[in-house]
């Protein structure tokens, strides 16, 4: 799979787009770390910085603290998304 990246207006958030459907019940927004979402979820909030993560119908935007760098954590979540 190869997951393309696309900046927002908001320099925080990224979106992530695997080329496959991400969420069949529409959109969904994880504000914070829970048990009780998929391993996915929770791999990308083991993330150091990542703050939430909204699912759309065919992308994952995640969104992370303003100390944090892309550089330091695109590459991990496009991983985890693979």
């Amino acid at each position: 799979m190869f997951v393309q990246t696309q900046t927002t207006p908001n320099p925080n958030s990224r979106k992530f787009l695997p080329g496959q459907t991400v969420s069949k019940i529409g959109p969904y927004e994880f504000k914070k770390k829970d048990d009780k979402h998929s391993n996915l979820i929770k791999n990308i909030f083991s993330i150091n910085g990542v703050k939430s993560i909204f699912l759309g119908e065919d992308f994952i935007s995640v969104n992370k603290d303003e100390q944090t760098q892309w550089e330091d954590i695109k590459h991990i979540v496009i991983s985890l998304i693979n």
